[in-house]
């Protein structure tokens, strides 16, 4: 029954499940999921150390990609359009909404990483509660930061569609 519940609690950080836990709500644990919690704290904290490297790496990763694509990719195909004099309008306001998404992402990022840790660090055998709440708070930071990157590659989509249809209208004014 033990490695039911660290399982559970795995799953409700990494994939969103719920166990017992509705965002917004205050949670009342039974005696028995105290006691589970405590039973496999160490071993959930084990993993929690796992997926906190996985996730800081995929992180890093990430933010160079979406830094390029700001700074080599919109930054300067805008620049040029404005040269030219051509009306790039959407491409300008997509690159506001994805460069304030960016933000947003780095901020969201930085509160999920800092609320893994200290999930990580409470010593759960001795607050089991402390530690459920906390990696709860994890579980909900975490699809935040998820959330962003959704809204990034749609805003990347969003660009890149743009810059076609500007594309298509310079090859017809050519023309």
């Amino acid at each position: 029954m033990y490695k039911a519940v660290a399982s559970i609690l795995i799953v409700c950080l990494v994939f969103g499940g719920s166990f017992a836990y509705a965002e917004g709500t205050t949670t009342v644990l039974q005696d028995s999921d105290v006691a589970a919690i405590r039973a496999n704290c160490v071993s959930v904290q084990t993993v929690l150390n796992r997926i906190h490297s996985s996730d800081a790496l995929a992180r890093v990763n990430l933010g160079q990609q979406y830094e390029t694509i700001s700074t080599k990719l919109m930054a300067p195909l805008n620049s040029r359009v404005a040269l030219n004099r051509l009306d790039g309008v959407a491409l300008t306001q997509t690159t506001v909404k994805y460069n304030t998404k960016l933000n947003e992402f780095r901020s969201l990022y930085q509160q999920y990483e800092q609320t893994l840790l200290r999930a990580i660090q409470i010593k759960c055998t001795d607050q089991p509660v402390a530690f459920f709440d906390t990696l709860n708070l994890a579980r909900d930071h975490r699809a935040a930061v998820r959330e962003a990157v959704v809204d990034l590659s749609g805003l990347v989509k969003r660009y890149g569609e743009e810059a076609s249809a500007l594309h298509q209208a310079i090859k017809g004014i050519t023309k």
